[in-house]
């Protein structure tokens, strides 16, 4: 997979157009070429890279992996319920 640990994003953005986005990601592609991949996506909370990939099919399907993995789901029991973390501190400090 072309996943890596999040890093700082390279080549500056005057060089990338912005192709898909939502709340959470970024995909853009190359505007030149002259770079060792052509298509990329960022994290919108804080412009680090996660994903890279040459052809449109690649990083199609880091796309959707990470819509259906990587995004935040408020309806799943106990992620980040804030309520449960703060009941859970005060229960553990009585």
């Amino acid at each position: 997979m072309p996943f890596r640990k999040p890093v700082s994003t390279m080549g500056g953005l005057n060089f990338w157009d912005n192709i898909k986005q939502d709340t959470y990601f970024v995909m853009q592609k190359h505007k030149t070429g002259l770079w060792p991949y052509k298509y990329r996506i960022l994290m919108r909370e804080n412009s680090k890279e996660i994903a890279n990939a040459n052809d449109q099919y690649t990083i199609d399907m880091d796309w959707e992996y990470l819509q259906n993995n990587a995004i935040p789901r408020i309806n799943e029991s106990g992620f980040l319920d804030l309520n449960k973390i703060i009941e859970d501190i005060i229960k553990s400090k009585i």
